[in-house]
């Protein structure tokens, strides 16, 4: 290829059109020079040689290009101005491709020039072209006309294309051409940067010259994808030659995204899915370059709507003034205002284009100043909410969308609002992260921007009925939404000050209250960390700490809590919870007065945000402390106190514990009341724990022991049963751990460190009543009950039956007999067994009871069924009166084993009771006792003197003029001894004794003889040995003496009973019927050596008493 044909190829694709379109202006106006041939006013068809010397002329200047049309025809009108029309012009290039396409072409011929000679056209005009026009990603633009291939080399932007134009322009050829007019036109738009494809059908352009002047006007409507077409009118001012130049645009209901595709300058407008309408102003500079851009735009109804995934958000309309400056990449927002369903705004400001490396904008940041907000969104408010001003820093990031408010400070009644947060729309939807932050907020400004739906209704609900003053401090508000989320978070907290506030419906509201408040996750909830209820009684209640909770603020009439701290006095606590929707106290039969103290208390009510709430639908648990208590309703006629005690109460009781004292009884009890279902509408409450057992105790309950029956202390398990208006009932239990008792009437004790039952019921008030006193210690069993006077003393405490070791098993009375006087005891039935008895003035003292019980002891009155002294003498029958004070002292009546009576007296002695008894049947008594059942008449005394150990005594016994009558024994004996007379006697009238004496040790089980004696005229017999009471066994020894008087007279050297003559003897065996033994030989020996002959007497001698000698 020769350089010639190099240069060629070179040279641009847009001047080798031109030179094509002077090809077509030469035969234009050749054409109209052959005009003058023709007639005026007719389309004269051009001959061949015309058309191929036209055409050649043409193609000569093309540099490589051809151009060939169909018809060719010529006309002069009456004007005398020819003019010259092709059709179905096409340009090729150099390998006969097409490359452009007109399908009418029509010239009118300048005559000015004509006349000189020269063919120059002055009007073109073109029908039915095809123009593509094209740009590409890095924004050069191309043109193709027709239907011919793409263009080889496009022009790098509008201002070069321009620039193409001028070039041709200033060609001689076209020195005359003074305005080209298409009409008809179909152009398709391929914008490669925006995506997108437009095409305009009918379009029209012309371009006038005056002189160097240029002006290019067109009009088109432009079809897309939308259901509605979009009209644009341009105009272009310049010179020829210049590039300089200014073009205008209007335009009618061009997609957002359409416009926003053309200019970095509205690159914003690329997420709004709305129609726009509006002017825009371009000047560009002598180097080709954008000087400036101004904008109206008009933005009808649509949305904010980057992709398809994001949920649109709609407005109803938009408008802003705003300019562009290239050099600074700035666009200043003159006005920008917003009208949707939701908002309305008026904003001024600033944006500058971020991130122009590839000649569009990665992002915007402005700065704007809104002089105008309302806001109304989904018609959530009566009227629009309105805010005075705001300033706020925003970017925009174009790909991916996302608007981010770096920070907004929105100014509403004086007070500001800092708002920051982004709202990115990703290919799963809208990510919004929203935060604002207020220094101050009055309740009246706050229920204005918290609309009545929307937004935690239940809540807001809550506060317009319950919240009557606030001011809100450092007020926090947040909103997040993910794509996938159905609903956003929010995130709502404040604190808050001066408060007043109903919690609960009917209860004394909150004053004076601050703290903090916060919704977030649909909870609501808020802490006073100040604040004072005042009670309806007690005085001011703070209830720092309390908290208000709705765990999901959606739920229709849902369940709510309040979690309660209080502090105050007592009666002011029971009174909040006595109020209307509780009425716990009243419930419980119990006055809100029930005890004065300071309550420190934290709990939890939950109950559901409905009207008409009962107490039956308040879940609540409340517990704490109460200090300094004390109540003289609680236990009635009885004032309780405490230093502390703990409380708790729900649904189903309320309870106070801990440890006080009543009156001046040390305690550790819980009291509880019903309010559940096992309230019986009575009033009930119990009291259950431990009390001190002391004389305290016995002081307080008047339990009306007698005076130092209890020493030390130990604990005992009380309840009490209270009931509204009546008296109180109680039960006690003991195990006496730590407490002495003693009962010196008794003679018993039980000691401080033995182990024992105690029970105690009965009746508080005034007087209180004992209906058991139970009581198992130290061998001591007794039941009955305690009856006392007005004044608090005993009346009468009624036993059934007293059980003491085995020696003791009757019913006991104790009778008062005033103030500070020990009350007498009454023994009626039953049985004493004084082989096991400690019955004495010491025995109380000895077991470990209290000092000085002696000295306590009262008068004991006895009726007793039996009196056993031994086992096989008795008392039956037994009648007495004791004074116990100096020990037992006082006579007795009674019968031996059922027969005859005797009388008797007790005495103190060896520090148990000496008893005396005489009987004017001596030989009834000795039958009846089973001494001697053949013995009849006579006088007894008998005395027995306790030797200290229980159930020993040491006896002496005195008979005078007794019958010996019938006595196997006896007959036996007389027998042995051949003594004939005396068996007359025996089996006859019997033989009388005038005197019987001996001396004895009885024991509970065995009668020791120690010395026995009986003498009287026919006989005398003394006897040693032991009688076994339980078997009836006896092993005697003796000496019998046969006439006695005579005999007698020796007896200055033997043993009373015994003469100089006598024979010893032995009986052995049962009483009934004993063997008996007798030496003959003894008779032989004088009286003061027959002990020889017999073992020795029981070594224990008797002490001596009284004797009444013949």
């Amino acid at each position: 290829m020769n350089e010639q044909a190099q240069d060629k190829t070179r040279k641009p694709l847009a001047r080798r059109v031109g030179v094509a379109l002077l090809g077509l202006l030469f035969v234009l106006m050749l054409a109209a020079g052959l005009l003058l041939n023709f007639a005026v006013g007719r389309d004269i068809a051009a001959p061949d040689w015309l058309r191929a010397q036209i055409t050649e002329r043409i193609n000569a200047d093309l540099d490589g290009l051809s151009m060939g049309f169909g018809d060719m025809a010529i006309l002069v009108d009456t004007d005398w101005v020819p003019r010259l029309s092709l059709r179905d012009v096409v340009l090729r290039d150099d390998a006969g491709a097409p490359m452009a396409s007109v399908s009418q072409a029509h010239s009118e011929v300048a005559f000015g020039p004509l006349l000189r000679g020269n063919v120059q056209p002055a009007v073109v005009t073109l029908s039915g072209a095809r123009l593509t026009l094209r740009r590409s990603k890095d924004g050069a633009v191309g043109v193709t006309v027709g239907e011919a291939r793409p263009t080889v080399q496009d022009a790098p932007n509008m201002a070069a294309l321009v620039g193409q134009m001028d070039a041709i322009l200033e060609r001689p050829h076209f020195a005359a051409l003074r305005q080209i007019e298409a009409n008809n036109l179909t152009i398709r738009y391929e914008d490669a940067r925006a995506g997108r494809a437009w095409s305009v059908d009918g379009g029209r352009v012309s371009l006038n010259r005056d002189g160097e002047d240029l002006t290019l006007r067109g009009d088109f409507a432009l079809l897309g994808d939308r259901d509605y077409a979009t009209t644009l009118a341009i105009n272009y001012q310049g010179r020829v030659g210049h590039t300089a130049g200014d073009l205008g645009v209007t335009f009618e209901d061009m997609p957002a995204r359409d416009v926003a595709g053309q200019t970095p300058a509205l690159s914003w407008l690329a997420a709004l899915d709305a129609p726009i309408s509006g002017a825009m102003r371009v000047s560009v500079n002598d180097s080709g370059a954008l000087s400036g851009l101004s904008a109206t735009l008009d933005i009808g109804a649509g949305a904010v709507q980057p992709n398809p995934a994001t949920k649109p958000i709609s407005f109803t309309k938009a408008q802003t003034y705003f300019s562009y400056d290239p050099v600074q990449q700035v666009l200043q927002f003159d006005e920008i205002a917003v009208d949707s369903q939701w908002m309305t705004a008026r904003i001024e400001g600033r944006a500058y284009l971020v991130g122009m490396g590839q000649g569009w904008p990665d992002e915007l940041l402005g700065q704007f100043r809104v002089t105008a907000l309302s806001a109304n969104p989904d018609d959530l408010y009566p009227a629009p909410v309105t805010l005075d001003s705001a300033v706020m820093d925003i970017r925009l990031r174009l790909d991916p969308f996302e608007v981010s408010l770096g920070q907004a400070a929105l100014m509403d009644k004086a007070e500001r609002t800092v708002v920051s947060g982004t709202l990115v729309g990703t290919a799963e939807g809208w990510r919004v992260a929203l935060e604002a932050r207020r220094d101050g907020l009055g309740l009246v400004r706050l229920l204005e921007l918290w609309p009545e739906r929307g937004v935690a209704p239940k809540a807001r609900e809550w506060v317009v009925k319950n919240v009557r003053h606030a001011m809100l401090r450092d007020v926090q508000f947040a909103l997040r939404l993910e794509p996938e989320q159905a609903k956003p978070e929010l995130f709502l907290a404040f604190d808050y000050e001066a408060l007043e506030t109903r919690f609960i419906k009917d209860v004394p509201p909150i004053t004076a209250a601050s703290g903090h408040a916060s919704l977030f996750a649909d909870r609501f909830a808020i802490r006073a960390d100040r604040g004072y209820v005042n009670a309806a009684q007690g005085g001011r209640i703070d209830i720092s700490g309390t908290s208000f909770i709705i765990p999901d603020v959606h739920i229709k009439r849902g369940p709510a809590q309040a979690r309660m701290r209080i502090d105050s006095t007592v009666t002011a606590a029971l009174s909040l919870l006595d109020e209307k929707p509780f009425r716990f106290m009243t419930k419980a039969g119990q006055p809100v007065t029930l005890a004065d103290g300071r309550a420190d208390l934290a709990g939890r009510l939950v109950f559901l945000l409905k009207p008409n709430l009962t107490p039956d639908e308040v879940a609540f648990d409340v517990g704490g402390t109460l200090r300094d208590l004390r109540s003289e309703t609680l236990v009635q006629g009885r004032v309780l106190a405490a230093p502390e005690m703990t409380v708790r109460a729900d649904n189903a009781a309320i309870r106070v514990e801990g440890a006080g004292r009543i009156g001046r009884v040390p305690f550790d009890a819980r009291w509880q009341s019903p309010l559940g279902p096992d309230d019986d509408g009575q009033g009930r409450s119990t009291v259950t724990g431990s009390i001190e057992v002391s004389d305290r105790f016995l002081d307080e309950f008047m339990i009306g022991l007698p005076p130092g029956s209890l020493s030390g202390a130990g604990r005992a398990q009380i309840e009490i049963d209270l009931r509204r208006d009546a008296p109180a009932q109680f039960s006690l239990r003991s195990d006496l751990a730590g407490v002495g008792l003693s009962a010196p009437a008794l003679g018993w004790g039980f000691g401080q460190r033995a182990r024992g039952s105690l029970e105690v019921t009965g009746q508080l008030g005034q007087p209180p009543r004992i209906d058991l006193l139970a009581l198992d210690a130290g061998g001591l069993q007794a039941q009955g009950v305690v009856r006392l006077n007005d004044d608090g003393t005993l009346e009468r405490a009624s036993f059934d039956r007293v059980r003491l070791d085995e020696w003791l098993s009757a019913p006991v009375e104790l009778v008062g007999r005033g103030a500070g006087q020990v009350p007498q005891v009454r023994v009626s039935g039953g049985v004493i067994d004084l082989r096991k008895s400690r019955f004495g003035p010491s025995a109380g003292g000895q077991s470990g009871g209290g000092q000085g019980a002696a000295q306590r002891a009262g008068p004991v009155s006895l009726v007793l069924d039996r009196l056993q002294i031994s086992d096989g003498i008795a008392l039956t029958n037994l009648r007495a009166d004791f004074d116990m004070s100096q020990g037992t002292s006082g006579n007795f009546t009674g019968r031996v084993n059922g027969g005859p009576q005797v009388q008797g007296t007790i005495t103190p002695a060896a520090g148990n009771s000496a008893i005396r008894i005489l009987s004017t049947d001596a030989g009834g008594v000795m039958a009846a006792a089973g001494l001697l059942k053949q013995a009849r008449e006579g006088r007894m005394d008998l005395a027995l003197v306790p030797t200290g150990e229980t159930g020993v005594y040491e006896g002496q016994l005195t008979v005078r003029d007794v019958r010996l009558k019938d006595a196997p024994a006896m007959a036996e004996l007389l027998n042995a001894m051949s003594v004939v007379g005396l068996l007359e006697q025996l089996d006859g009238e019997g033989i009388h004794f005038t005197e019987v004496l001996a001396r004895f040790r009885l024991t509970p089980d065995r009668l020791t003889l120690l010395s026995g004696s009986a003498t009287g005229a026919s006989m005398g017999i003394s006897m040693d040995g032991y009688y076994h009471l339980g078997s009836k066994r006896m092993d005697m020894q003796g000496v019998v003496s046969p006439f006695f008087m005579l005999n007698a007279m020796g007896g200055l050297f033997t043993r009373r009973g015994e003469g100089l003559v006598g024979m010893n003897y032995t009986l052995r065996g049962a009483a009934a019927a004993p063997d008996v033994d007798v030496n003959p030989l003894s008779v032989l020996t004088p009286g003061v050596f027959r002990r020889l002959f017999r073992r020795p007497p029981p070594g224990e001698a008797a002490p001596r008493l009284e004797e009444n000698r013949p």
